[in-house]
């Protein structure tokens, strides 16, 4: 059988587990996370992936997106689909309880770093089903009618007929989409800011940082001229694991310019951190997170021509380990 590989094309990463610092004071009761009675005839067991059972009602059908806890975890909660957030999707067709291959991986799973891409390109209905999960959770959820993308609707479609021709059922026409469940399972929330201990820096010369409630970053640069050479700082200092060089990391940032005194970009106005690797995110990134350790935070200052220099601070919320 053909399988699809246009999730991990429109993922960018994919089979990784991010590994960061967590935060959070909500429970998922008072964030608001409701469970979906709807689905509680549907049993889930089993170790993700290929060792995982499902067992639903014959003839299950669900025509709006339903959303039911298996297990409620007790770790930090996802406040926002700009979270990081790190979670496992299994695609089953209840009415054999057979994993739905999408694409090539362990059991058929998809696993991803961010909600954003996958609500907006491919699954709506992932926001009803992570909206204030905990980390720590396994949820079932059902697509219903609306849940998810015509463009990829048509691969499930196209390969849960596939799925039926090769289990014997001949040219017989793809099960809707409304039958289809998820099994997700809320690896890792990240948190929206660094939040390592504070240390104490004597550099003269260098920009001020500071941080409103929510860890947003205010950067005031002084009225001299720029570094010459880059120069870091490490402003809190996170106790994760140390950053490696060939390692994909989520980070919050902020540039601005030295002689402006501006803005020019920042993953805090954009709404969401970004998960790269070292060597493609903005110039200096790289230098400057060498032997960082996640939930810390840098300040880095990055010489450009005519005395120009862009000031960066950067937030390690999480890293993929290198293979």
């Amino acid at each position: 059988m053909r399988k699809t590989t246009a999730v991990a094309s429109v993922l960018g990463l994919a089979a990784l587990a991010l590994v960061g610092c967590s935060a959070a004071p909500e429970a998922p009761e008072t964030c608001g996370r409701a469970d979906d009675s709807a689905l509680a005839s549907i049993d889930v067991s089993g170790d993700f992936g290929a060792d995982m059972t499902v067992d639903a009602p014959a003839g299950f059908r669900s025509a709006d997106v339903a959303v039911g806890d298996i297990v409620v975890g007790d770790g930090p909660v996802i406040e926002s689909m700009n979270q990081g957030v790190a979670f496992d999707v299994l695609f089953v067709d209840p009415a054999t309880g057979a994993k739905i291959p999408l694409w090539d991986g362990p059991g058929s799973m998809m696993r991803v770093a961010t909600p954003t891409a996958v609500s907006q390109q491919m699954l709506p209905a992932i926001e009803d089903a992570l909206a204030c999960a905990s980390e720590g959770s396994r949820i079932v959820a059902s697509l219903g009618e609306d849940g998810v993308t015509e463009e990829f609707g048509a691969q499930l479609q196209s390969v849960l007929q596939q799925v039926g021709q090769a289990a014997g059922a001949g040219d017989a026409e793809a099960p809707d989409l409304d039958s289809v469940l998820l099994v997700i399972d809320v690896n890792r929330v990240l948190p929206a800011a660094a939040d390592g201990t504070p240390v104490y820096n004597s550099a003269f010369g260098m920009p001020s940082v500071v941080r409103d409630t929510n860890g947003v970053p205010g950067i005031t640069v002084p009225i001299a001229d720029a570094p010459t050479e880059q120069t870091t700082q490490t402003l809190l200092k996170g106790d994760g694991a140390v950053l490696g060089e060939s390692d994909a990391v989520t980070v919050q940032y902020t540039n601005v310019s030295w002689t402006s005194r501006s803005v020019t970009t920042s993953t805090w106005e954009s709404g969401a951190p970004e998960t790269s690797a070292l060597a493609d995110l903005p110039e200096g990134f790289a230098e400057a997170l060498k032997g960082a350790t996640v939930g810390s935070q840098v300040l880095t200052v990055v010489p450009g021509e005519s005395g120009e220099a862009t000031v960066s601070v950067i937030d390690v919320l999480g890293a993929v380990p290198a293979a």
